[in-house]
């Protein structure tokens, strides 16, 4: 039995071979894809129900650090058992088969476990209607292994809340440094998918929250183009920007998985723009060639990057970036180097301007995108939940909210404002960002002929959000020891010594195929997500069951 195994994972020329690049070391689920996991399934090396064991076993052992996960699917081993069955009466739906997957608190669940964004006060609205992204899941055999920590309310809190806090998980850690931030709002996301709690994550993204949590976790990030996958049952933000898509280990599963999620909805009309009958096979067609001739903006900015806390350090980052750069080059990219067109402003000044403008139009886009989510709840005993306002109050008066400790400032604009979403005011303060926003990405784009940008995640978040561009993100490397620690507010470490740093693909509206086809080529060419091993991570590997269910010779 333990011949299927090696075979699955390519490593039986190895052994008969001898060869001394081989690796040494058992199979680890700090490194083995979706479909090498498939393949030992199906191989009959364990079963579906082993592996549920296992990530929950993974979880236990480092959770009380990380508080990645907020909890496990108490019927994650039946659905298990239930696809073991499938498999074994020669059904298999596809690479997802059996495959274990943990989501992030704000996509709806109909299950045993509550959905609630991080809050104490929406989880006691059980839904009624599953995500759409998460019955597309099920259906192509996804177990939903349990629900991720998030910034709450995916970040929709106060200017003091700190990245990765909710009242329902806690302060959620990135691995690689001790008390290092995971980024948000998708921190749960992006610590889980880097140190193998399962096989992948979902997370969404409104403004960076995606790309931000990749780059700081050392995984793959693709914030697909708004309207790509479906927002239905996701908690929302704002209409206009959110974005529901995954972070994993490599670019093939975050392919995989977005093959899964992608979809036309009815009941989300972003989808409807969709250029195409049916998505793109993102999965398929992938190579190392993927950057031959390809031509690639290369923005690198002298100027201050008012959002990112790793400015102190950007002199440290940018020999870390010329290598990725140098690695475009190896790939067969041919390489330019551009300014984003900003229309004659600082980015400092563009970053305020962003600012004013989005507090305008998230603030009136909230209260009719909750009062949807809400109207497919059932409303607790403990006090309905209709609209903004009922859930600042229940903010306001439930102590484990923390009211008195972190701000509610946006939840008070929402609820104070009169500016509706669609009025003049809104749609005009959306006008400005999304004006500045295309202008600066597609302004080279057109003016050099190139097929996509390359830069800091930290800047494509920036200017990638309002227009809803696709951003992929992958490792790039990682801080050396002569940058300098920055804390927040003595809880987190935004940025020093041993941090992952990543890279951010972006280019126009429904590029997302290209982007992953130019993300994976680099990936596998530099092999920068190999460089790093987290400080923290689980015991129990994927040894315990190989060894297991082979010595019992059967499934």
């Amino acid at each position: 039995m333990l011949l299927s195994v090696f075979v699955a994972l390519g490593l039986w020329s190895c052994i008969i071979s001898a060869l001394p690049s081989c690796p040494t070391k058992p199979p680890s689920l700090l490194d083995t894809s979706i479909a090498e996991l498939g393949a030992l399934l199906e191989a009959g090396d364990f079963t579906s129900r082993d592996l549920v064991q296992l990530y929950i076993q993974r979880v236990g052992e480092v959770n009380d650090d990380l508080h990645a996960v907020i909890e496990v699917n108490p019927d994650a081993l039946r659905l298990a058992r239930e696809l073991d069955r499938e498999r074994a009466d020669g059904k298999t739906r596809g690479p997802l088969h059996g495959i274990p997957i943990l989501v992030k608190d704000n996509y709806a669940t109909v299950d045993a476990m509550l959905t609630g964004s991080g809050s104490v006060c929406l989880a006691r609205a059980i839904p009624t209607t599953e995500a759409t992204v998460i019955a597309k899941l099920r259906e192509a055999g996804a177990i939903i292994l349990g629900k991720l920590n998030l910034s709450e309310f995916a970040g929709v809190r106060g200017l003091n809340a700190i990245a990765g806090w909710s009242p329902r998980g806690g302060q959620t850690f990135g691995a690689y440094v001790k008390h290092q931030t995971a980024c948000g709002s998708s921190s749960g996301s992006g610590a889980a998918a880097s140190v193998g709690l399962a096989a992948g994550t979902l997370g969404t993204d409104t403004s960076g929250s995606i790309t931000c949590p990749a780059m700081y976790n050392n995984a793959v990030g693709v914030k697909p183009t708004v309207g790509l996958t479906s927002r239905f049952g996701v908690v929302p933000v704002t209409l206009r920007q959110d974005t529901a898509g995954p972070i994993t280990q490599t670019v093939r599963d975050a392919a995989i998985l977005l093959e899964a999620m992608a979809s036309k909805d009815p009941n989300d009309n972003y989808t409807s723009a969709q250029p195409w009958d049916s998505p793109p096979r993102f999965a398929t067609g992938l190579s190392t060639s993927g950057l031959e001739g390809a031509r690639i903006g290369v923005v690198w900015t002298g100027q201050d990057l008012p959002i990112s806390a790793h400015q102190v350090n950007i002199d440290q980052i940018k020999p870390v970036f010329d290598r990725a750069v140098a690695d475009l080059k190896t790939a067969g990219a041919e390489v330019i180097d551009v300014n984003l067109d900003t229309m004659n402003q600082t980015l400092f000044e563009i970053a305020l301007k962003f600012r004013n403008n989005v507090l305008v139009y998230m603030a009136a886009d909230l209260n009719p995108a909750m009062e949807g989510y809400l109207k497919n709840v059932k409303q607790s005993k403990h006090g309905a939940l209709h609209n903004v306002s009922d859930v600042l109050q229940c903010l306001r008066s439930d102590p484990k909210e923390l009211a008195s400790v972190y701000s509610l400032s946006d939840w008070e604009n929402a609820a104070q404002t009169n500016i509706t979403a669609d009025s003049l005011e809104a749609w005009n303060a959306y006008d400005t960002v999304l004006t500045l926003s295309r202008n600066a990405i597609l302004g080279p784009i057109k003016e050099h002929g190139l097929d996509a940008l390359v830069m800091l995640p930290d800047l494509a978040l920036l200017v990638g959000a309002a227009p809803g561009f696709p951003i992929v993100t992958v490792p790039m490397g990682v801080l050396g020891p002569e940058a300098e620690t920055v804390r927040n507010g003595n809880v987190t470490i935004t940025t020093g010594p041993g941090i992952p740093l990543g890279l951010s693909f972006t280019a126009d509206n429904w590029s997302d195929q290209k982007l992953i086809q130019y993300a994976y080529a680099y990936e596998q060419g530099s092999q920068r997500r190999r460089e790093l091993t987290p400080v923290i991570k689980p015991k129990s590997d994927l040894r315990s069951i190989i060894h297991r269910r082979s010595g019992r010779g059967d499934l």
